[in-house]
């Protein structure tokens, strides 16, 4: 009997090898399984970001598209939104009659009752019943007249201004109610400043009449006065080579 063990021993060894063997490899295969599994849902990841990324190329593309349309149209839109200033009417030359004595004035009127004046006039401002020099300015939509020493005061409940006017180091103290208040810029002054508005009376050639003007301080400046779009508009014609084509106002004469 022992001898006939002797004998199986050697098959139940090949066999428990071969069992052995056979969970090796069925684990190898579980193993393999796996990883094909992982690779086909690495696969599937990849696929996915590569519509997305597609996607995303598409929509960046649409918006590139849209942006270059706007900006192309950026300037049709600044010039619907800002109004160009009209262009400054060109003066016809005509020849300057000269005063025949002090005593005749004569003004220089060019088609359409329209004065023609220089890139500086005289002008008469009364009160105080005197000639200054003022600047013509196309591009100012606000005449200005130098006045120092602004006091603002109430009147029967309305806003009043008392300024001093120099002419030739001669001043005049005047009052005046002030019609209304504006923000003047300018380039030195960017952010702009509050002036007083006030009617004055001023005589240039035949055109004589009270006209709207800011006050500020222009003792530092070259001229008193300036006559800006709201005195020019429908009244006078400007010739910037010439200066005082229009004779000056002799009270008297």
């Amino acid at each position: 009997m022992k001898n006939r063990w002797m004998v199986y021993l050697p098959l139940l060894a090949g066999c428990s090898a071969f069992e052995q063997q056979q969970a090796t490899l069925d684990e190898l295969g579980r193993d393999v399984q796996l990883i094909h599994d992982q690779l086909e849902s690495t696969q599937a990841s990849m696929d996915a970001l590569s519509d997305f990324q597609t996607d995303q190329k598409n929509a960046i593309a649409l918006q590139i598209g849209q942006l270059s349309m706007m900006v192309s149209g950026l300037p049709d839109i600044v010039d619907a939104a800002c109004e160009r200033p009209a262009p400054s009417p060109v003066p016809v030359p005509v020849p300057v009659p000269e005063c025949e004595s002090n005593s005749t004035i004569r003004t220089v009127i060019i088609g359409d009752d329209k004065i023609l004046v220089g890139a500086l006039e005289r002008i008469w401002v009364d009160p105080p019943g005197m000639t200054m020099v003022a600047r013509i300015d196309t591009g100012a939509q606000s005449s200005s007249l130098s006045a120092e020493n602004l006091v603002e005061f109430e009147r029967d409940g309305d806003d009043w201004v008392r300024f001093d006017v120099v002419v030739k180091e001669q001043s005049t103290t005047l009052e005046r109610e002030v019609v209304r208040y504006v923000r003047v810029v300018q380039q030195a002054d960017p952010e702009g400043s509050r002036r007083l508005v006030v009617s004055i009376r001023l005589l240039l050639g035949n055109v004589q009449g009270s006209f709207d003007f800011t006050l500020a301080d222009r003792s530092h400046l070259e001229y008193q006065s300036i006559l800006g779009r709201n005195f020019l508009t429908d009244i006078a014609l400007i010739d910037v080579g010439r200066q005082f084509v229009q004779p000056a106002f002799e009270p008297g004469n």
